[in-house]
């Protein structure tokens, strides 16, 4: 019997959107519930950690997207059963973590002058850093995807990351800090261009 879920966070990508994709591309039903910071205050002490995303499971919560990410892609088949291949999934969902806080600083800055230093030190030093090392990985690897040839849980988190930078949302961050890296794109635009994928973001 298929458990019921629900999946509470922003009305954002960010940490569920991983999440979100594997159970839409598993044909998993779920129930996707954006909070605003207003409502997030009323649940806030509901909550096991206090924080989102929160993916309950038949009425049990649990915390921490990683877990989330995990979870959904072996109810959607798309979380290795090999050990070693399930390995490699879980490097790139927690580089994806890493890289992902990296930036979370730069967010809560409310000094325009330091925000702005944190973002010159990301987009000129510290992302191409990481990126270099990311896109030499993939290039040595010669896989089709983020962790093997085939989709996994782990091109949907990298995806999230590289479009979260090509969207050019982040001020300070050009978009095009990804464009030296091609395996990084092309595996992001592989996923892109995955018919459910496509689908979801047109829904949202």
């Amino acid at each position: 019997m298929a458990p019921t879920l629900k999946l509470t966070y922003h009305d954002a990508r960010g940490r569920a959107e991983a999440t979100r994709l594997a159970l839409y591309i598993g044909g998993i039903d779920f129930e996707d519930v954006r909070v605003n910071g207003e409502q997030l205050a009323e649940i806030q002490p509901t909550l096991p950690f206090g924080h989102v995303p929160v993916l309950e499971v038949d009425g049990e919560a649990i915390a921490q997207g990683i877990a989330h990410q995990i979870y959904a892609g072996k109810l959607a088949g798309l979380y290795p059963q090999d050990n070693l291949a399930a390995l490699r999934v879980d490097e790139c969902l927690q580089l994806v973590q890493d890289l992902t806080d990296l930036i979370v600083p730069s967010l809560f800055e409310k000094d325009a002058d330091k925000k702005a230093a944190m973002r010159k030190a990301l987009a000129e030093e510290t992302l191409p850093k990481w990126f270099g090392m990311i896109e030499a990985r993939l290039q040595s690897r010669g896989w089709s995807h983020a962790a093997g040839n085939e989709l996994t849980v782990a091109d949907l988190a990298f995806y999230n990351f590289v479009m979260w930078i090509r969207r050019g949302v982040l001020d300070g961050i050009p978009r095009t800090t990804v464009d030296p890296y091609p395996k990084m794109i092309s595996v992001a635009e592989t996923v892109d261009g995955h018919p459910k994928v496509k689908e979801w973001n047109e829904k949202h």
